[in-house]
């Protein structure tokens, strides 16, 4: 067996870790957002009456559109200037004629409860399980391939700080995912 030669650093390797953790950012920053509107930190709270639902793809059991008028707290319920009459939420439960508790933040409407709020949450745990993935990419150049044996994300950062960071983000996120989804599974 010839011997195995170190990774060596790539543009490419750079490039792909530094859009890795963009993606990570991303995903952890939409779905902080989201978990804070449904968990009622953010946002202005109301009602949405639902007019009409379309099935979001996922199967049986998968998440629908529906659409409906938006009424904030306080107000007499018409759709007057204070109302939003194209309002848009993703849920599993609600039916035409239905009237849902939600919130309307920066990024549109959300269901409230915290069952919403912790599925939320549990994509915030999976982004920060690809950036833990990114993390000695990024650092290192190196990416690893297909093909060129013993070589692991972790190999071109071995015993480092950075790779001690990252398996402990990585055992952390999944934990926190794990948790998340049970709990918003639970409520």
């Amino acid at each position: 067996m010839p011997p195995m030669s170190a990774p060596r650093p790539t543009s490419g390797g750079r490039a792909a870790g530094i859009i890795g953790l963009l993606v990570a950012l991303g995903i952890c920053g939409v779905s902080i957002s989201r978990a804070a509107v449904a968990g009622g930190l953010l946002g202005t709270g109301g009602k949405l009456t639902v007019s009409d639902c379309h099935s979001g793809g996922g199967g049986r059991g998968g998440m629908r559109h529906c659409y409906g008028t938006f009424h904030p707290a306080g107000s007499d319920g018409s759709a007057g200037p204070s109302g939003d009459p194209r309002a848009r939420v993703n849920t599993r439960e609600a039916e035409p004629g239905d009237t849902l508790p939600v919130r309307k933040g920066s990024g549109g409407y959300v269901v409230t409860g915290m069952g919403s709020a912790w599925s939320h949450l549990a994509f915030a745990f999976l982004g920060l399980l690809i950036g833990s993935a990114a993390l000695p990419v990024t650092a290192s150049g190196v990416l690893p391939r297909r093909g060129t044996p013993g070589q692991d994300l972790f190999t071109a950062v071995h015993g480092t700080r950075l790779a001690w960071f990252a398996k402990r983000l990585a055992h952390t996120s999944v934990a926190g995912t794990a948790l998340s989804a049970y709990l918003a599974w639970l409520l």
